[in-house]
């Protein structure tokens, strides 16, 4: 059932190829790329190695945050045990 259905969409698909211009194809093409990277464009993305960059930067901030709440701890469990 499913072959028959997409013969039915080839054979559609070829005699409308038939009824339109060469250029439209290959102008439909251009427009189709144009816009996806219009599209692409507006998603504000970044490359790869901007990514790899700003995750290597996180890493090094979230090592000091977790050194400096060891370093700031020790003084508080000393004060605690004082008392």
């Amino acid at each position: 059932m499913a072959i028959g259905k997409l013969m039915t969409a080839v054979r559609a698909a070829k005699a409308i190829k038939s009824m339109l211009p060469d250029s439209f194809f290959e102008d439909m093409k251009k427009y189709v790329e144009t816009q996806v990277q219009s599209v692409i464009g507006k998603m504000n993305l970044v490359s790869r190695e901007e990514y790899e960059e700003q995750n290597k930067q996180l890493r090094q901030l979230r090592e000091k945050i977790e050194t400096l709440e060891q370093s700031t701890a020790k003084p508080q469990e000393q004060t605690k045990n004082k008392t």
